[in-house]
């Protein structure tokens, strides 16, 4: 059971380091396309509508998918106010039941509305209010979806790191027994 669950925990971290990755990618493409459009409206004199609403569509690939990479590195907003007080063991329990209470519930509750929220966009087929702008508006609301299934699966990851590390603290290391004489 332990090497099923480390398995899921690596594949689990796997995700992670992938969706950072993707973040890290679409935020070079952002810039350069940030760059590319002020180039285009300041040095050319034209520009175009679809191309600076793709900024926005690549905005929220990067913010979504950078969440749970940001989480695994705790490179997030915390409140350290209490925990800078607890043990390396009373912070592995305040990790595991922030995961556990807050984390893994808040995210399937924000898939769960992001859902709808997604699907009516996409039968709707809606699209830019904007004259030449882009098409598929779907697509940065399913971002929603991706970012916190995302945020999921690391909460997933850091609640069995953390209960495995948990019970090998308690469980303490094993010893072989004395061999009687």
């Amino acid at each position: 059971m332990s090497r099923l669950l480390l398995r899921v925990e690596r594949i689990l971290r796997g995700l992670t380091r992938l969706s950072g990755g993707l973040s890290g990618l679409g935020m070079v493409l952002m810039i350069l396309l940030v760059f590319g459009n002020m180039a285009a409206r300041y040095l050319l004199g034209s520009g175009a509508v679809w191309l600076q609403e793709l900024e926005l569509y690549l905005l929220a690939f990067t913010v979504m998918t950078g969440f749970a990479y940001a989480m695994s590195h705790d490179d997030h907003v915390r409140i350290d106010v209490l925990s800078t007080y607890f043990s390396r063991v009373g912070k592995l329990w305040l990790d595991s039941l922030t995961m556990l209470l807050v984390a893994i519930p808040t995210s399937l509750l924000i898939l769960f509305y992001a859902w709808p929220y997604m699907a009516v966009s996409y039968v709707r087929g809606e699209g830019s209010p904007n004259a030449g702008g882009m098409p598929w508006l779907f697509l940065p609301k399913a971002m929603i979806l991706v970012g916190f299934a995302l945020v999921l699966a690391e909460a997933l990851r850091q609640l069995l790191s953390g209960g495995r590390r948990l019970v090998f603290h308690y469980r303490g290391p094993r010893r072989r027994p004395v061999p009687e004489r």
